[in-house]
């Protein structure tokens, strides 16, 4: 796939990308050709890592041949078409496309890291020239005198794009940011992508009214930024596309925003607007999608192949009803132009199978042949087999595999040979599989083993995996603990520049994730006291409830021989009473029936028993 910093020239005769070798490569749109391959001297040390095209005027006098060579005539006038590129080690350089060569260099100091973004915009200032560094700076150069003019100081987190526009600088990082030219201070934070922006493109209707396009790495939806707003943080439109955009072209006309995004998987989504009546609601779809097809006929069946859009406009296309397309490969690429029609929303366009650089053989030149290999009938040795003239196929039960397929073994050495292999290849299915593991032990087991030359690959991988979702970053930063802890002699070796450029993008998301760490755990701590204090309301009111359900008071209603009793001994106190001659009375009839007592029981008067005066009467006698 093509490297995502790839555009037209300010004129659209040309298309340029970067190739994965470092190679600087430009087509001829009318021809679909080659125009020019340049390769720098150096470019394995010193690699291009972006570039912007520059439209400057051509003020000296030249011959009429090496004028009409190295200028574009446009509206009678000579222009000049240059190419600054930014490179690995923080510098910048300005190339000439007529002359295949790099004419000046430009001094300065530079960033202190790779330069991940270049932004040039004639209409906003023709001479100046912005560079975004892995090393968290933006440099603003001059074109005119070829050297470095002023350094903003953003922060140590690694930005990955750059705009300008009317005395402020958007960035892009993990989150855009928009700061002040004059004071370098940030003016707001544009929230709403989950991961690094790789896209920025403005779009302005007039002074008044200028907005931005933005893409993430992982986020597969575009989003609509207002920047004349001053308090607007949130998008005011998102634009859905089927997978990661790689490309956007916008384009506005009477005050419709005609937006085409080429998706990862190489499909073009063609959206169309009216900036007046934005939502935000929910994401726009494509009006149109536009893919390209090829058919391949084999001996046996037919096939259709894709070719990846990855690259196209409307700002360069000669009516407006038609979209310019660039598909193919890196070894052959096609240009054309494409009609839209408004009955078709899905679009799949069959084309003849492009044209692959292939080297003529002539007779004798060439005597090997490749053997033409059946994929379906292929046996695949191994030293079990190998001696055997026949191999029967065992079938291996359900049980079996669902059992492992449930309960896989791993042990360190199987995952440090994963582990190798998934970074010297770039495998993600590899990697994918060992980062699944966040076993300390193994983990530690696994890192032990490490080659130290693998240290700086690693770092990538755990880096990319700390700006995915909190369980991936759970899982990174338990590798990259262990890391520091085994391997910190040989990230002491690398350097601070080095050792800055790996862990940048490490802390800047570390920073982010904490910034409001100390405010959350004294949120966390009046929750609870708060939480403690329902609770023990809650607790007092159920005893309240528990003491009005209990009974003050309890009555127990005792015998009637007990009131007797009582009554008995107030009226013997009482001398001389009605009552009292009434219940001498009754006794004295009692004592006589039964000869002193009732009902075997003692007959008590005035507290004393008939018994006791016995006794004491016999007492005095004697």
């Amino acid at each position: 796939m093509f490297s995502v910093s790839r555009e037209f020239s300010p004129c659209g005769k040309y298309c340029a990308y970067i190739s994965q070798q470092g190679k600087f490569v430009v087509h001829d749109v009318e021809t679909s050709a080659v125009h020019q391959v340049y390769t720098p001297n150096m470019h394995l040390n010193v690699p291009c890592t972006s570039f912007a095209w520059i439209q400057a005027g051509d003020g000296e006098k030249k011959s009429k041949k090496k004028k009409a060579r190295s200028s574009l005539v446009e509206n009678g006038t000579n222009v000049q078409l240059l190419v600054a590129f930014g490179t690995s080690k923080g510098g910048v350089a300005l190339y000439n496309l007529a002359t295949a060569a790099i004419e000046h260099a430009f001094k300065g100091d530079g960033h202190t890291a790779p330069i991940t973004a270049i932004y040039f915009n004639a209409s906003h200032n023709p001479d100046a020239l912005y560079t975004a560094g892995a090393d968290g700076n933006v440099i603003e150069w001059s074109i005119s005198q070829c050297s470095q003019r002023r350094v903003h100081r953003i922060g140590v987190e690694k930005l990955t794009c750059v705009l300008a526009h009317a005395g402020t600088i958007l960035t892009g990082a993990k989150q855009l940011k928009l700061w002040n030219v004059a004071n370098d201070t940030l003016e707001r934070t544009l929230i709403g992508h989950t991961s690094n922006t790789q896209l920025l493109q403005l779009v302005a209707l007039d002074e008044d009214n200028v907005y931005v396009l933005s893409g993430s790495v992982n986020d597969r939806n575009l989003s609509l930024w207002m920047l004349s707003d001053d308090e607007s943080t949130s998008p005011v439109a998102t634009f859905a596309l089927d997978d990661v955009p790689e490309y956007v072209s916008p384009k506005v006309v009477q005050r419709k925003l005609h937006l085409i995004a080429v998706s990862r998987t190489g499909v073009a989504h063609y959206f169309v607007r009216d900036m007046g009546k934005l939502s935000v609601k929910k994401p726009y779809r494509a009006s149109h999608t536009f893919e390209i097809a090829v058919d391949t006929v084999s001996t046996k069946k037919q096939a259709v192949d894709r070719l990846p859009v990855f690259v196209a406009t409307v700002q360069y296309s000669p009516q407006q009803e038609n979209i310019l397309l660039g598909y193919g490969t890196e070894l052959s690429v096609r240009f054309e132009q494409v009609p839209i029609e408004e009955d078709v929303k899905m679009n799949v366009i069959i084309r003849e199978p492009l044209k692959v650089l292939e080297s003529k053989t002539k007779e004798g030149e060439l005597k090997s042949k490749t053997p033409i290999i059946d994929s379906d009938n292929v046996e695949y040795m191994n030293p079990a087999n190998s001696n055997r003239k026949t191999v029967k196929e065992v079938e291996i039960p359900m049980e079996v595999r669902l059992e492992n397929l449930s309960t896989p073994k791993t042990s360190s050495k199987n995952m440090i040979h994963l582990l190798v292999q998934g970074l010297h290849s770039r495998d993600a299915t590899l990697l994918k599989n060992v980062f699944a593991v966040d076993d300390s032990e193994m983990v530690q087991q696994t890192l032990g083993r490490l080659p130290p030359q693998y240290v700086s690959a690693l770092l990538n991988e755990l880096s990319h995996m700390m700006q995915m979702k909190t369980m991936h970053v759970k899982t990174a930063v338990c590798w990259l603990k262990h890391l520091i802890n085994i391997h910190a002699s040989q990230l002491m070796a690398l350097g601070s520049s080095n050792l800055l450029a790996n862990f940048s993008t490490c802390l800047g998301i570390i920073e982010y994730r904490v910034e409001h760490l100390n405010s959350l755990s004294r949120l966390r701590g009046r929750l609870g006291l708060l939480i403690d204090q329902i609770d023990r309301s809650k607790n007092q009111a159920a005893n309240l409830d528990d003491k009005s359900n209990m009974n003050v008071l309890v009555y127990q209603e005792g015998d009637d021989s007990d009131v007797d009793s009582m009554l008995e001994k107030d009226d013997t106190d009482l001398p001389g009473s009605s009552n009292e001659e009434m219940y001498d009375d009754e006794e004295d009839e009692e004592v006589e029936t039964t000869g002193g007592y009732a009902n075997g029981t003692d007959v008590r008067r005035n507290g004393y028993s008939a018994q006791d005066s016995d006794r004491e009467s016999m007492e005095v006698s004697d």
